[in-house]
Order: C-alpha cells, then sequence, then structure tokens
C-alpha cells in the first residue's frame, strides 16, 4: 500500500523516468502523461506508433502495468455526468440551419467512448493538420454534424490550407468514424443492444461508404482547383508524355473510355472495373497504364504549391527540355515583352544542344551551329556513305521539330513572310537584334541560312552571287530560275539590242494562276534590274544587249577575296561560276590576260598565280632553295626546305625537292652529313664534310 501511494505522483513520461527513444515516440504522437498512453491504447496498437520497436513496446507495456491503472480519469468525471441525461441521445443538426430537426443520435452507451476516439485521434496529429481539423470540426458533434448534413460539406475546406493538410484532415475524419464503428462492432454484437446503436451503426457505415465513394473524385477536383492557367497545361503535356509510352491498343481503350487527364486517376483506381471485359488482355493494360501513370498524381500534387513564376518556368522547361534554366528565363522575358517565342533561337539552341546523331549531321551540312562541312567530310566522319549523308539532310523539314518551337513561326510574328522577296541581310540584321542582342552566342549568316532552308515557308534562290529568301508559294507557281537561264541566254546570243516583254516571259514560265502576276512581275523585276543588271524600258519591256567585262579586273577581284595565290584552275573555276550564265572563256584567251597583265604575277614557272602589290617571291623552286641555302649559315634537311618553301607560299614535297637539286647542276647544290644539303660555294664545319668524306670512302 505504501508503495501504490508513492506510485499514484509519479508519471514516467511526464517525469522523463522511461529511455529517450520511448519518450520521443509517445511525444511525436501528442502523448505527453501516461493516463494519455492508457487511453490511447484503449483504441490503438503500440506497434501503430510510429518508429516505436519492439523493446520500445515492451518498455511502454511495462509502464502501463506499473502506473496506468493507479490513474483515475478524473477530467473525463465531469462529461461523463453531463453525457450522462436522461436523454438517450445528442442531436445532430445540419450545420447550415440550426433549426432543422434532429437527424442523427449518437446513443449513451457509446458517447464516452466516441468522444475520447476523436479527442485522442486529433491529439495525435501533427499541429498543422490539427489547426485545420479543429478550424472546421472543433468537437465530434461538429464533425458529425458536417457528415451527416451533406457530404459535400465534409469535403469543402478554406483556401488558405494546403492541400497537404486538407487531405490529411479528410483521411483524420475518415479514421474516427472508422474506429467508432470498429467499437460499436466490437463491443455490441455479442449481447443485445438497443435499436439506437443499431441503426447509429448502419448510418456511420453507410457515411463511410459515401465518403469513400467521393472521395477520389473530390480529391482531383481539390489539386485542379489550386493549379493556375499555366500548371494545368504542365499537367495536360505530363499526361501526354505518359500516354506515348502505352502500346496503341492501349491508348484505343483509353480513347474509347473518353479518358483525359482529369479522370485519368479515378479510372487508374478502377482500372480492373473498367478493363474486366478484355479478359486476359484487361490485365496485362491494366499494368501497363498503372505503371505509366503511377507518378501522375503525385506530379498534380507538387504543382498545387507552384508559384506562377515557378509555374512558367516548368513549362517552358517541359517544352523545350534542351534549356537550362538561365536561357529559359530569358525566353520567357522575350515572351513577355513580345507574345511569341524567339523562333531562330530556339532552333538554334536545339541544334546546338542536340546529342542526336541525324540532328548533327543536317546542323554540320547546314551550318547552324558549326561551320559548313561537304558531305564527303560528314560521310568520312560518321562512316556512312554521302548518298545517307544527303538522303538525311534533305529530309529535315520544320514539322520534325516540337511544335512549341514551330508554331510560333507565322507571319503575325516575323513579317517578313507575308513578303515575296528579301534579302536575307535584312532578314539577319532583324533576327540578331532582336533575339540574339542580349547574348554572347554568335548567331552567324550561315546558320540563319541553314534554318531558312528548313522551313517550308520561304525558299532560298541564290543567283550571280546573292541569295534572295523568295516566298516559296510564288516559286511553287512560277519556274523564275527557268526565266533567270533564259533572260541569260537571249543576252549571250544577242549582238545588238533585242526587246522582251514582260508579259511574255511571265505568261511562258507561269506554272498555275494561283498567284497574282503583280507579285510575279514585281519579283522578276528586281532579279533582272537589281542583280542581272538589265533595263526596263517606259512599255515594260526587257531591253537585253550583251555587255563586255573587264576579264582582268575580275581576276584581280578573286585573287583579291581569296587573299593568297591561286592556280590557273582555280581562277579559270571561279570565273566561269560568276558567268557561267552570260559567258564562255577559253583558257589560252586567259592566259594571254594573265601573261600581259600589270597587276597579275606568274609564281616561278608554276601555273600560280598572285598579285604584284602581294610581294610574293616570283622564283622557281630550285631558285628558291638556292636562296634559302644562301641565307642558311648551316646545310639543312629536306624537311627544313619543305616547311621553309610552305611559309614563302610554295606548297612541295621532299621527294619533288630531291629531284630538282640532283638536275640543277648550275646552282651547285651538295648532299653532306646525315641527308643535309648545303652550297658547294660556301664553307661549313670540318664535322660536316669529314662525315661526308668518311660515308664516300665506305
Amino acid at each position: 500500500m505504501n508503495c501504490k501511494k508513492s506510485n499514484k505522483k509519479i508519471d514516467p513520461i511526464r517525469d522523463g523516468l522511461l529511455s529517450g527513444r520511448a519518450l520521443k515516440c509517445c511525444r511525436n504522437m501528442g502523448i505527453n502523461s501516461i493516463n494519455e498512453l492508457a487511453e490511447y491504447v484503449k483504441f490503438n496498437y503500440l506497434y501503430q506508433i510510429r518508429n516505436c520497436g519492439h523493446k520500445t513496446i515492451l518498455e511502454l507495456n511495462d509502464a502501463l502495468v506499473k502506473y496506468a491503472h493507479y490513474y483515475i480519469v478524473t477530467e473525463n468525471k465531469k462529461s461523463l455526468d453531463v453525457l450522462n441525461k436522461k436523454n438517450d441521445y445528442i442531436p445532430i443538426t445540419s450545420c447550415y440551419d440550426k433549426s432543422s430537426e434532429i437527424r442523427v443520435v449518437i446513443p449513451s452507451d457509446i458517447r464516452v467512448q466516441a468522444v475520447n476516439i476523436f479527442d485522442s485521434c486529433v491529439r495525435a496529429s501533427n499541429d498543422d493538420i490539427y489547426d485545420c481539423f479543429i478550424h472546421k470540426y472543433k468537437n465530434l458533434n461538429k464533425l458529425l454534424s458536417y457528415c451527416f448534413s451533406d457530404i459535400t460539406s465534409f469535403f469543402k475546406f478554406e483556401d488558405k490550407f494546403s492541400v497537404d493538410n486538407i487531405l490529411s484532415s479528410w483521411d483524420l475524419s475518415l479514421d474516427i468514424l472508422h474506429k467508432i464503428e470498429l467499437h460499436i462492432s466490437d463491443n455490441f454484437t455479442i449481447r443485445k443492444c438497443n435499436k439506437t446503436i443499431i441503426i447509429f451503426r448502419d448510418r456511420i457505415k453507410l457515411l463511410i461508404k459515401d465518403i469513400e465513394r467521393h472521395y477520389s473524385d473530390k480529391k482531383i477536383s481539390l489539386l485542379f482547383s489550386r493549379l493556375d492557367s499555366s500548371a494545368v497545361v504542365l499537367v495536360q503535356s505530363e499526361y501526354n508524355r505518359l500516354k506515348r509510352k502505352l502500346s496503341n491498343r492501349t491508348n484505343r481503350v483509353l480513347a474509347k473510355n473518353n479518358i483525359d487527364y482529369k479522370n485519368i486517376i479515378k479510372f487508374c483506381k478502377n482500372i480492373e472495373t473498367n478493363l474486366r471485359r478484355h479478359r486476359s488482355s484487361g490485365a496485362m493494360m491494366a499494368i501497363e497504364i498503372t505503371d505509366a501513370f503511377s507518378s501522375y498524381q503525385q506530379y498534380i500534387f507538387n504543382l498545387t504549391d507552384l508559384k506562377p513564376e515557378l509555374g512558367k518556368l516548368s513549362l517552358l522547361l517541359n517544352d523545350f527540355p534542351f534549356l537550362d534554366e538561365v536561357l529559359a528565363a530569358e525566353i520567357i522575358k522575350f515572351y513577355e515583352k513580345n507574345g511569341y517565342y524567339p523562333f531562330f533561337r530556339l532552333f538554334y539552341l536545339y541544334f546546338q544542344t542536340s546529342y542526336y546523331r541525324n540532328n548533327t549531321i543536317c546542323n554540320k551540312a547546314k551550318g547552324i551551329t558549326y561551320p559548313i562541312m561537304s558531305y564527303a567530310d560528314i560521310s568520312y566522319e560518321y562512316g556512312i556513305c554521302k548518298t545517307r549523308v544527303r538522303q538525311i539532310v534533305s529530309e529535315f523539314k520544320k514539322r520534325r521539330f516540337p511544335t512549341q518551337i514551330t508554331r510560333n513561326f507565322n507571319q503575325n510574328n516575323y513579317s517578313f513572310l507575308a513578303e515575296d522577296y528579301i534579302s536575307i541581310q535584312n532578314i539577319y540584321d532583324l533576327i540578331n537584334k532582336s533575339e540574339f542582342n542580349s547574348i554572347d552566342t554568335h548567331f552567324s549568316y550561315d546558320s540563319l541560312i541553314g534554318i531558312l532552308s528548313i522551313c517550308k515557308e520561304v525558299s532560298i534562290v541564290e543567283y550571280n552571287n546573292q541569295k534572295i529568301v523568295v516566298n516559296s508559294q510564288i516559286l511553287n507557281s512560277f519556274a523564275l530560275k527557268s526565266a533567270l537561264a533564259y533572260i541569260s541566254n537571249k543576252i549571250n546570243k544577242t549582238t545588238g539590242v533585242v526587246l522582251v516583254p514582260m508579259n511574255k516571259l511571265v505568261n511562258k514560265y507561269t506554272l498555275n494562276s494561283s498567284i497574282d502576276a503583280s507579285r510575279i512581275t514585281s519579283i522578276l523585276t528586281f532579279f533582272l534590274t537589281d542583280i542581272l543588271g538589265v533595263k526596263l524600258d517606259n512599255k515594260n519591256n526587257l531591253v537585253l544587249k550583251q555587255k563586255p567585262i573587264d576579264i582582268e579586273g575580275e581576276l584581280v577581284k578573286i585573287l583579291e577575296k581569296n587573299g593568297e595565290p591561286m592556280s590557273f584552275d582555280d581562277l579559270m573555276f571561279k570565273l566561269n561560276s560568276l558567268y557561267s550564265t552570260k559567258y564562255k572563256f577559253t583558257k589560252g584567251n586567259i592566259k594571254r590576260i594573265i601573261v600581259n597583265s600589270n597587276q597579275i604575277s606568274s609564281i616561278g614557272k608554276t601555273s600560280t598565280y598572285s598579285l604584284y602589290k602581294w610581294n610574293v617571291c616570283n622564283l622557281t623552286i630550285r631558285g628558291l632553295i638556292h636562296q634559302i641555302l644562301s641565307d642558311s649559315d648551316s646545310p639543312l634537311s629536306l624537311d627544313e626546305i619543305v616547311s621553309i618553301l610552305k611559309i614563302k607560299g610554295r606548297n612541295t614535297n621532299k621527294k619533288s625537292i630531291s629531284s630538282s637539286i640532283k638536275s640543277a647542276g648550275k646552282y651547285n647544290f651538295i648532299r653532306l652529313k646525315s641527308g643535309l644539303y648545303g652550297l658547294s660555294t660556301k664553307q661549313y664545319s670540318d664535322s660536316y664534310i669529314e662525315a661526308d668524306k668518311s660515308n664516300i670512302c665506305k
């Protein structure tokens, strides 16, 4: 008895007499005294306490046996007296209409237990859930009033609470209802009970089923109610991405059931019922769908608390995965300023970060982010034939790329698409200023040409060494290149002056009547007058006459543009490419012009030419070797002679130099030690000469 008296004032949880783990487990559940622990275990198991292991359970059981039975629940005495009135029930009325009649009663036999279940469950929740739950359901009577009066009111919470806390409050309410129903079933089934308890138990069961039936739909509605427009687009995009993982047959099943991004979660929950009619194949499709959309609900949940700015950023990164966050932020700024995404910049960044082989091949062939490479070089690099490279490049069209990039390429965003023709330089200045002015990326002229060559809205016409962007609709309706070739042939055959009516030329090469003739006349006039130099008279006739050209001046321009000496064949090729439509040049005539020129000089006896103003040495190879050896104090090897000749602009090899030295007696070349060469007129160290004599003796 003395022990009992002393133990009455001992509380192992309050006084910290238990192990650290046991105390932490209790306090995490909101249990601060041995009495609260005793109330908790009436309706729960100790192993349900988080992080409560086998040893901790034994320790808590031991504490309950030693101390809990000495405690009397004094705090509930008053509530028992209040509840145990003559009335057999507590009235539960509608939460909207306080004057409505009584709908459900709590039998007096389970009042205290139900209240204790409510208190212990709420007390075990964390602070955020507790605040959310108690804000709406202050007590058990309030909870049951909401549940029985209107099922929709059960799911309604104020927007100030997070989705996580609201869902946890729903779960907490269901947990309380389940435990009340379980308590009734465990304690009032084996003995005769009054009718009020049976009715209350049946009502609770129906209520739980009703809540569980609406739970999934209300949860989805809650999630989507917290999403802004940008986040909804993200969800749609994620749904489409996951849907693409499914087989065609499974996609047809989803389409047949009218499944979209909103009702897919509910469909997955009831998937066995939905696909039961498909027999054995239904099980496989059910597994396929549930696996594909296993992370979908969590993805939506993560978006609910996302800020609008972060939502836009996430949406952009989802549409354009080749961007990083810094570039994505700049793209968003461009969109907010202009109302559309920068097509050329996105295209450029897409190719810059692409690791797909075909994308890289097209990139190198078009020169979008790389310098333009020939098909032969690409073929050698990737180990495929040139025909395959050409096929890969020809298959690249704008439709191959994400619609999020290509949908912005229209006349509203890029006004030059509405024009029949425009120079590439004008487009380059416009795009480089608007889309690339704020970054260090070098968007080159070739990059623009490469991107435009993929777009079906425009075509690039190269004529007389100039590139013009022409509306594709025009080229499909008029044979522009054929018309230009016809005029060039006319000029070549003309000895005097010939007039060609513009209308006749337009009518001759028009392919169909879908395009206004004035548009064709306008673009043809531009090519003939501004590029080809043909004049129009006052009657809109083309005045054709052959103009002599300054061949020497053109050769000088070619050399100046190249910046280094050129072979005769290269000069002829460049000249023919410029005037192939007007003139035909003969090699003899061109050589005669070069020999008599005061500006062009030949290098030695080779067919290589430079300009006099460059001061390039015009000695022969032998003369240059003699000059090199004369300037050197020591003999030189063939490799050294070759490298010096390259510096002087002569490309040759060791075999050619060796032959030149052997056949050039007048230059007094001699061979010394280890393949070194010098001049017999110069004096070298004795070591070179003695070594050479020893070799000769051998």
